[in-house]
């Protein structure tokens, strides 16, 4: 074999290694992202409290959006839902989802309320505080939202103009303001807590199973098959 020829099939080589190379790289990134989405990571104390918080934010939320509601239409067949809010239909699903609990409660003084808020409490009519949440020696994690007197859903209301979400009962849910009557309550006052218990088991249990990537989806697919659009015959 002459140098020439060497030189030539050398080079022809060459050609196609290097032509090689970009799909052989491009195949080696989807390898290591798709390796990325099934390692297993480590869930760390914030990352739970994280998942607490966004849980007991959302379930409060849809309490009190549900009271503004039934504050203003007044349906006696939905009464049953001041009492027991987690009767709610959406909340239930919820509650049940992290086998959590919800529990709600009045403060009569501003000791009490130092119990659940140990900071800016000096008197039930200070500037509320803040969401808190605490693991408890049952290991639960304890969601502590302050309720606080609100305004009703409306833009010029009559007295009573406020609303009380620790009222157990659907025509006591309105109460008055300070200056409707001398006893009446001043809007952001603080009036009482929820308190959500998750079982830190289960809060990992929903970390695990919003991070855990879908089994449907094929391995270098552009899109797991329950987001792909669907082909044409």
């Amino acid at each position: 074999m002459t140098k020439h020829t060497l030189y030539l099939l050398c080079l022809a080589l060459g050609f196609f290694i290097w032509g090689c190379e970009p799909e052989k790289l491009e195949r080696g990134k989807e390898m290591a992202v798709e390796a990325e989405r099934h390692k297993v990571k480590r869930i760390m104390p914030e990352d739970m409290e994280k998942q607490a918080r966004a849980a007991g934010d959302t379930i409060t939320k849809l309490v009190e959006g549900a009271f503004l509601q039934l504050a203003e239409s007044q349906p006696k067949e939905q009464a049953l839902f001041v009492a027991q809010p987690d009767k709610l239909p959406t909340v239930n699903a919820i509650l049940k989802r992290y086998n959590a609990t919800l529990e709600r409660v009045t403060f009569a003084s501003a000791t009490e309320a130092r119990t659940f808020f140990p900071t800016k409490t000096s008197s039930l009519k200070s500037e509320a505080p803040g969401t808190r949440i605490k693991l408890t020696p049952q290991a639960t994690f304890q969601y502590q939202r302050p309720i606080v007197i609100r305004r009703r859903n409306c833009a010029s209301c009559d007295e009573p103009s406020l609303l009380d979400f620790t009222a157990q009962e659907l025509d006591k849910l309105r109460v008055f303001s300070a200056q409707g009557q001398p006893d009446g309550y001043e809007e952001e006052q603080l009036r009482g807590a929820w308190l959500i218990s998750f079982p830190k088991e289960k809060i990992i249990e929903q970390i695990t199973l919003k991070t855990k990537p879908s089994r449907r989806g094929k391995l270098f697919a552009s899109a797991a098959d329950s987001t792909a659009k669907p082909t044409k015959d």
